[in-house]
């Protein structure tokens, strides 16, 4: 699997399927702005009130091949093996993401369990062997990953500004990522001692500066 970050704000996307597998793919493809039709002769009260909010389109019927014209990704989440059968070829034919949440093997794509903390997203994969396990390593993970990561990348972020302003030399810039995520400043980092991590950045950054 080749793993990528898409925008999907403004994407035309079709979830085939209105119960709460269906559902939980329409949530977050609203967190991430996208436009989402739902294919279902009926759906549950969830997505019912989506629709009456109008943050959802509803197409109340059953597919039928060729439905997925007008759309860049599609989610199968009906249980129904032929449906998935039929958008896999239909996704052959006109290359559009499909995620098969119900047949995974017949999707072109998976979609990963993910967590964001302080500007990071973390995401897990299994290659839709096991959603199930998936999740488990990601809600490990959220155990794992301090609060302190993202308070340092906004540090980092500024620091690098200003470095990015007095150093022309790429090859000094590098020397500047290796500082800031070196093991020692990093356990500083995890231990919540962020000024003093700062610190032995600024006299690093005072080094670089010195052989520009």
């Amino acid at each position: 699997m080749y793993p990528v970050n898409l925008h999907m704000k403004g994407v035309p996307c079709l979830v085939i399927g209105g119960g709460h597998i269906a559902l939980r793919k329409v949530r977050k493809l609203l967190l991430e702005g996208a436009e989402v039709t739902v294919l279902s002769p009926e759906i549950c009260v969830e997505l019912e009130q989506y629709f009456r909010e109008k943050r959802i389109f509803w197409k109340k019927a059953m597919y039928r091949q060729g439905d997925t014209r007008e759309y860049r990704f599609v989610v199968t989440a009906c249980g129904i093996r032929n449906v998935a059968e039929e958008v896999h070829q239909e996704s052959l034919q006109r290359s559009f993401l499909y995620n098969a949440a119900d047949f995974p093997s017949l999707g072109n794509c998976s979609l990963p369990a993910a967590f964001e903390t302080g500007g990071i997203h973390f995401a897990v994969s299994t290659d839709g062997r096991s959603p199930a396990m998936a999740k488990y390593v990601k809600n490990w993970l959220k155990g794992k990953i301090p609060p302190s990561f993202g308070a340092w990348l906004d540090r980092v972020a500024e620091l690098r500004m200003e470095l990015k302003k007095e150093v022309g030399e790429s090859r000094l810039r590098e020397n500047f990522w290796h500082v800031v995520f070196d093991d020692e400043i990093m356990n500083l980092v995890i231990s919540g001692k962020l000024d003093e991590a700062e610190e032995r950045v600024r006299h690093a950054v005072g080094c670089i500066r010195s052989e520009s």
